[in-house]
């Protein structure tokens, strides 16, 4: 989808993370690989034009009625992805149909910013660092930025690498409510040489107060990635990517957020994903069904939203393209 005239090469942008604006009819891919954000007709899938933001751009946010981009910038190109020094959010203008226009960039002090959201508004967006497990608030009219520790007990400047909670995704459900995603695992202690098993985990924050509320914990093999988050019921469902070397430990559950609480609702740990490397989801339009990605089987899972139950799994793979 990324070749426009010969112009987009697939094997060099490596597309990550689509945004969809539905108001103004426009799909946008960032592409990691290049530092490229392409942009598309929503109704023809016609390739409109593209921007070089540089620095790996990985998740993206919109504000549909500013016509506003937002994308983190997540490690130095420079160093061919080995690092992770980047602590930009990129701000895209994109009201001109013909040329995407970046506008300013919002420097956090922690590297590697991944996991992005913006409130119903449009007035903050919320970043969080993967390496150095801090959280990050932007008023997009002030520019104020406010930043708090994921686990304060851990005591890490904002700067600091610590590879400890390991945060993927931030997904804003309400004025003031914020989910953060942790993948978490195995953490080497540098100060004791010592190494802990650190649960995935899920936290609830208050984004006024920049408080955490609450967090529902999972194994230290789970690995938390992507959310999706209930329109119609106070619930969010998250995949459990898992650990290939464990049975079991890959899945996905659904969370209650009902009064600032998270609670269980229903958990599928079935053993046949464990290898699957479960990664995006989303829901269906009228919430009944949740559809899961497996990064590693080229399978679309089905499950129903209610119960957990696997409906189907539909085939993605090569033999499934070439057979139409």
């Amino acid at each position: 989808c990324m070749e426009s005239g010969g112009m987009m090469n697939m094997g060099n942008h490596t597309p990550h993370f689509i945004a969809v604006d539905e108001i103004n009819r426009y799909w946008f891919v960032s592409n990691i690989a290049s530092g490229y954000i392409g942009r598309y007709d929503l109704d023809t899938d016609e390739f409109i034009d593209n921007i070089h933001v540089g620095d790996s751009p990985a998740l993206m946010v919109l504000n549909e009625n500013s016509m506003k981009l937002y994308v983190s910038r997540m490690m130095p190109m420079s160093g061919m992805m080995t690092g992770s020094v980047s602590t930009l959010v990129q701000e895209i203008d994109y009201a001109n149909s013909d040329e995407l226009v970046k506008n300013q960039e919002y420097v956090i002090d922690s590297p590697a910013p991944h996991g992005l959201a913006i409130n119903l508004d449009g007035s903050e967006i919320y970043t969080v660092s993967n390496t150095a497990d801090w959280l990050y608030k932007i008023s997009t009219s002030t520019n104020v930025i406010e930043a708090v520790s994921l686990d304060a007990s851990v005591g890490n400047p904002a700067s600091m690498e610590t590879q400890r909670l390991k945060p993927i995704q931030c997904v804003s459900i309400d004025d003031d409510l914020l989910l953060v995603s942790c993948s978490a695992g195995v953490w080497y202690n540098s100060s004791t040489g010592d190494s802990e098993h650190i649960p995935g985990q899920v936290q609830l924050w208050n984004t006024t107060s920049m408080t955490m509320l609450d967090s529902i914990q999972f194994s230290s093999y789970s690995t938390p990635w992507h959310i999706v988050s209930s329109t119609i019921e106070s619930r969010f469902y998250v995949i459990l990517a898992g650990d290939n070397l464990y049975s079991g430990s890959a899945g996905v559950v659904c969370v209650s957020h009902k009064n600032n609480n998270l609670e269980l609702i229903w958990k599928n740990e079935s053993e046949e994903f464990y290898k699957s490397t479960l990664h995006g989801i989303d829901l269906s339009a009228d919430e009944s069904v949740v559809y899961v990605s497996g990064r590693g089987d080229d399978y679309l899972h089905v499950f129903d939203s209610n119960s957990g139950t696997k409906i189907r799994s539909i085939y993605l793979g090569a033999h499934a393209m070439s057979a139409g």
